[in-house]
């Protein structure tokens, strides 16, 4: 609930927004300039966050970006993002590849999961006794899910003794994206000097619209369509409209969660239940597109757009999360946070590719690196590098990607159970760690045979 009722300015709230406009478009600038950026294909909301942490009041204080107001604009960021995507039309059809990336990406979470967690007990156990046990747990949300997720889920850790627990998140985080766009490039450089590409031969060039960052006069351009008439209301100010209502539908649906737990005794679980507010607010926004569906006027409702709105929100999420950044926290847990991305990464990298390379029978390559990127910073990631090998996205791969990403977050709500399990059910939260492992295992080994089933009937 605190970041409902943070306390800051309007000046402060409309300056900020400001600045992070102005990153943007600086980072946008350097994007197509600097060669370095060119040529990893580093996105403009990265770089602008490593200009806004090395500025802001985090590095040399010249502007005035704070943790507190960066993190609580990521917190609501999140939601609304998700908001944007649930709105869009609901897909009638997954297909069995979509299922299979899905069940993938949760594997993949898992993996995550089970390698953090056996590095920080081990650090618990040997030269870190007083080590938060739960930081071995944010890979597989700031890795897999979104800097949003990890940021959420480690401030509500902070009252039960992991301390500035929502900046590990965002700084595990930077770690993603750098992987995803460090070694997630020099995996297509290599598929693609290997012949493994589909579209693009040995020696062949990235796209030119790809390294400068700008559409040019002769891309296809998809705007999307205009819904309504200026005259009445601007379509997107109609399609944020229906944002703005679903936000409001679901802070008073959490309000009345939050009576509910008060009168029942549950106060404990307050804190977790606002933590999770982005997975109501994919609730009641999916419930609010059966409604639109119903009253047939889906007409209005342009999807193109609502995935516009959402990439604006990721974007300034993005910027926000690593200006929020903390060097002072980055030095405090330096070594599990370099110990845990490391073998997360390196985890992240064989298992993707040793599945996608197994059980899909074409386009390996190019599912091997949007999953990988998708796993180690965020859908955007995942898309950047399939557009490298499929810019005309002519694969179904990004079809599967988006949807799979959905299928996991629902097959994966078991994992957010458990997250907080520790800290609320056991008086020792190393035994609940302890136990929230094996179950994160025994659930890996019934996706595996869940997996194999699968393949034996696609097979035959």
């Amino acid at each position: 609930m605190r970041f409902w009722t943070f306390d800051t300015t309007i000046g402060n709230f409309f300056l900020d927004f400001a600045w992070l406009g102005v990153l943007l478009i600086i980072a946008m600038y350097l994007r197509t300039t600097v060669p370095l950026f060119r040529r990893y294909l580093i996105p403009a909301n990265l770089i602008a966050g490593a200009i806004g942490l090395t500025v802001g009041a985090n590095g040399l204080g010249l502007i005035d970006l704070t943790t507190d107001r960066m993190g609580a604009y990521v917190y609501h960021f999140l939601a609304l993002l998700f908001i944007a995507l649930a709105l869009r039309t609901p897909q009638k059809k997954v297909g069995l590849s979509s299922v299979k990336t899905g069940m993938l990406f949760l594997m993949t979470y898992l993996v995550q999961g089970i390698i953090g967690l056996l590095i920080a007990l081990l650090l618990v156990y040997t030269i870190m006794p007083e080590l938060f046990v739960g930081i071995g747990f944010l890979p597989p949300l700031a890795f897999g899910m979104n800097p949003g997720i990890a940021f959420s889920i480690g401030e509500s850790w902070e009252p039960f003794g992991f301390e500035s627990g929502g900046i590990v998140g965002l700084t595990f985080s930077a770690f993603g994206f750098l992987a995803a766009y460090t070694t997630g490039l020099w995996a297509v450089r290599r598929g693609i000097n290997q012949n493994e590409a589909t579209f693009l031969k040995a020696g062949e060039d990235f796209p030119e619209d790809l390294k400068s960052g700008f559409v040019s006069e002769q891309s296809p351009q998809q705007p999307g369509k205009l819904t309504t008439t200026s005259e009445a209301l601007e379509s997107l100010s109609f399609h944020l409209g229906l944002v703005g209502i679903v936000y409001v539908a679901t802070y008073g649906l959490l309000k009345l969660f939050e009576a509910g737990l008060f009168a029942i005794g549950a106060d404990n679980e307050v804190h977790t239940l606002w933590s999770f507010h982005f997975i109501f607010a994919a609730i009641v926004a999916l419930f609010g597109r059966k409604v639109i569906d119903a009253t047939r006027i889906s007409f209005a409702v342009d999807d193109v757009t609502m995935t516009r709105i959402s990439n604006f929100f990721m974007d300034f999420m993005i910027v926000a999360s690593v200006t929020a950044i903390s060097l002072v926290v980055v030095v405090q847990y330096w070594l599990p946070l370099l110990l845990i991305s490391i073998m997360v990464v390196l985890a992240t990298w064989w298992f993707t590719r040793r599945f996608c390379y197994s059980a899909f029978s074409s386009y390996k390559l190019e599912r091997f690196t949007a999953v990988y990127g998708n796993m180690t910073g965020t859908l955007q990631s995942g898309l950047i590098l399939l557009r490298i090998l499929d810019s005309g996205m002519k694969t179904p791969v990004s079809f599967n990607l988006v949807y799979g990403s959905g299928l996991a977050l629902i097959l994966g709500f078991p994992l957010l159970l458990l997250i907080n399990a520790p800290v609320h059910y056991f008086a020792d939260v190393i035994t609940g760690f302890w136990m929230v492992l094996g179950a994160m295992i025994i659930y890996l080994l019934l996706l595996y045979i869940a997996w194999k089933v699968l393949e034996q009937k696609n097979s035959s």
